[in-house]
């Protein structure tokens, strides 16, 4: 009788680091959704190493006692202090965000790009459209409904370059470039319009902010996608801003159109004025976006 020779099983090779590697990647083409989350952690993080760095490096934390005294003096001189604490916290937090997700971003193997730049985009009317259209008139009545907006920004030359000239700078980069072409480049031009607007909302955190930034950014992400340049909404983002800012140190931060107006007949014309150009305005936005899609479409057909 021949015996049967039993044969040892076969050992599977131990897998390459490589392949145990990929075991722990996110699936599928940047930005899945998981992509969105790691953002919003960075982001979270940054803020975190930014106000120590602030503290670190000597600036006061803001004392929320003295920023609410009767005495303006000393109010005043709070305030100060808070736009120096928050110029630097600032600029650490949002350097270490845009780097951060840049190289998360290359390692996931998303697009490269990170802005159009052209100066051949920047059209006027367009710039004074965008300043007028994001006043947020039709907001009003929703606004009026949440908290009101605390002076958490401070005074003094600080306060005006963290505004005016840091904020459109580096949140222009982050929200409407970085994160607009990365979604543009999968999920098209819609998808970006909308998700890199609710991402710029979401990060203000404060609700009255958060609504008023959602739709700020929805009149800066049409700009910029309609003519192809940052430019043109860092101009626009840096005078919102300084709007604002003049708003809040002169005490009207809060203050509504209604209050402004007087007369409740009067709002009301106004308010129906600001619709019917609210209305008109989204309709002719929502055909430019459709022929943006249609062209990103032939584009990558050809």
């Amino acid at each position: 009788m021949t015996e049967k020779k039993t044969e040892a099983p076969v050992q599977e090779p131990a897998p390459a680091p490589e392949a145990v590697g990929k075991i722990w990647k996110l699936q599928g083409k940047f930005p899945a959704l998981a992509d969105y989350l790691v953002f919003f952690g960075i982001f979270l993080l940054a803020q975190v190493v930014g106000a120590v760095t602030a503290l670190l490096v000597g600036c006061k934390w803001p004392d929320q006692a003295l920023l609410a005294s009767a005495d303006e003096t000393v109010s005043t001189a709070e305030q100060v202090l808070v736009g120096h604490f928050n110029a630097v916290s600032y600029f650490v937090a949002m350097t270490l965000t845009l780097v951060g997700f840049l190289f998360y971003r290359s390692r996931r193997r998303g697009p490269k790009i990170i802005a159009h730049f052209s100066s051949r985009g920047l059209n006027p009317v367009l710039l004074l459209w965008g300043v007028v259209f994001a006043v947020g008139v039709v907001l009003e009545p929703l606004l009026s409904l949440l908290p009101e907006v605390p002076n958490a920004y401070g005074r003094g030359a600080w306060a005006i370059v963290t505004v005016v000239v840091m904020a459109p700078l580096f949140e222009e980069v982050i929200f409407r470039g970085v994160l607009l072409e990365s979604t543009r480049a999968k999920y098209g031009v819609m998808a970006a319009w909308l998700v890199s607007s609710a991402v710029f909302g979401i990060v203000h955190v404060h609700p009255t902010v958060a609504v008023n930034a959602f739709a700020i950014g929805l009149v800066l992400g049409f700009v910029y996608m309609r003519t192809d340049s940052l430019w043109s909404t860092i101009i626009l983002h840096a005078v919102n801003n300084g709007i604002a800012y003049l708003a809040l140190v002169t005490g009207h931060g809060n203050a509504m159109l209604i209050d402004l107006v007087g007369s409740r007949t009067l709002y009301v014309l106004i308010y129906i004025g600001a619709l019917a150009v609210f209305a008109v305005s989204g309709y002719m936005m929502l055909l430019a976006l459709r022929r943006l899609k249609a062209e990103d479409k032939n584009r990558a057909a050809a």
